[in-house]
């Protein structure tokens, strides 16, 4: 009697800029958010083969690893050649990751109704079936530099993947005019922004410091004039996040900022031990310069800060324009910027409007980006 072959199981696949094991940015929280909806195959970017020894690869001789990471989330780890991220090695890393797909979805009897991808440097792998959706999370060409990547490649594979794509979204207005005005953007493009969770336990009048906060990364995308106005104010102020900074001046520049008196900095810590913090920071900062990487980008931290309630000091980008809130006070130059934390600070009635910001939050949690995604995906004509 011929056996019978157990059906196939349809999935979101998610190709990722980042591992899984990385900060969680915005790839790790919208796949997290997409899992409470539809199964998700998340695809790591390859690992080196030096480096499998290094990154608790298991035993054998497997180049394909495939495990359930979270409630709806299988993730597939590969082997690939060294200087995968190099323009001569890049189209053999994604034919290497690309059989290592499909051999995941053929040995666990996954078809995929669609994929996601993510990633400056990849591709939508070939002889996989389903709605193509490419999501532009940054303007990765100007950036390219800034994540250690070839700008020529990045380049390439962006007009590479916009004339494979069915649709694509990335995550601001202005991002969206540049790429829907490139000759290569054979598909639509939609804006779907960046998003933030809702904190589970949150109390309304817990009291907050009369102190400004940074939480991120600590590089060149800040705007050092905006910080150091804010320490040479006197404003005490709490940072929390790693340096990922490779310019020497941003380095000297963040040396002398931190070593500052009234500077606390407590590095990386877990996302577990943020939310004391948040509850208790006075103002929240979003000091970012004024180049073309962050006119396309949409900082996650601002949607973070209102989610615990609160108030928030940005500099004057796109993205806090498409809010459009009052809740987020837009600092014009180091001057106003310093002065706008301090007048925060000083106004007895931002105490009482911590519930506002966090109903402006609602309106774009993870939740809802996903919810979002999924009905691009349904809208796209096959």
């Amino acid at each position: 009697m011929k056996k019978r072959r157990t059906p196939e199981q349809e999935v979101l696949l998610y190709i990722p800029g980042s591992r899984w094991d990385d900060v969680h940015g915005t790839d790790y929280r919208l796949a997290m958010a997409l899992a409470a909806d539809v199964p998700v195959l998340w695809i790591d970017p390859p690992l080196p083969l030096h480096r499998a020894n290094q990154n608790r690869w298991g035993r054998g001789l497997r180049t394909v690893e495939v495990m359930e990471v979270a409630p709806g989330i299988t993730r597939v780890r590969s082997l690939s050649v060294p200087g995968f991220a190099r323009l001569g090695y890049s189209s053999v890393a994604n034919v290497l990751l690309a059989r290592a797909i499909k051999t995941a979805l053929r040995r666990h009897r996954l078809r995929p109704f669609a994929t996601i991808l993510s990633s400056p440097i990849s591709r939508f792998p070939a002889g996989v079936a389903g709605t193509k959706l490419l999501y532009v999370t940054d303007d990765w060409v100007a950036g390219a530099e800034l994540m250690n990547l070839s700008r020529r490649l990045v380049q390439r594979r962006l007009r590479d993947n916009l004339r494979t794509a069915d649709v694509c979204a990335t995550v601001s207005p202005p991002l969206a005019s540049v790429l829907a005005g490139t000759a290569d953007a054979a598909a639509s493009v939609v804006v779907i922004p960046n998003g933030c969770e809702l904190p589970d336990r949150w109390e309304h009048g817990t009291p907050r410091r009369r102190n400004a906060g940074l939480i991120g990364q600590l590089n060149e995308r800040l705007d050092m004039q905006l910080l150091e106005a804010v320490q040479n104010a006197g404003i005490p102020l709490l940072v929390i996040g790693p340096r990922t900074e490779h310019d020497e001046e941003t380095g000297r520049r963040l040396d002398a900022f931190l070593a500052a008196p009234n500077v606390t900095w407590l590095g990386e810590l877990p996302s577990r031990e943020l939310a004391p913090h948040l509850a208790e920071i006075g103002v929240g900062l979003t000091p970012y310069a004024d180049t073309a990487f962050n006119r396309s980008s949409f900082p996650l931290k601002t949607l973070e800060y209102l989610a615990s309630g609160m108030p928030v000091v940005a500099s004057d980008l796109p993205a806090v324009r498409w809010l459009d809130t009052e809740h987020v006070a837009i600092g014009s130059g180091p001057v106003d910027f310093a002065n706008q934390v301090r007048r925060i600070l000083d106004s007895p009635d931002e105490a009482d409007l911590g519930p506002r910001r966090r109903d402006v939050a609602a309106l774009h949690t993870w939740h809802v980006r996903a919810a979002q995604i999924l009905e691009t995906l349904q809208g796209v004509k096959p």
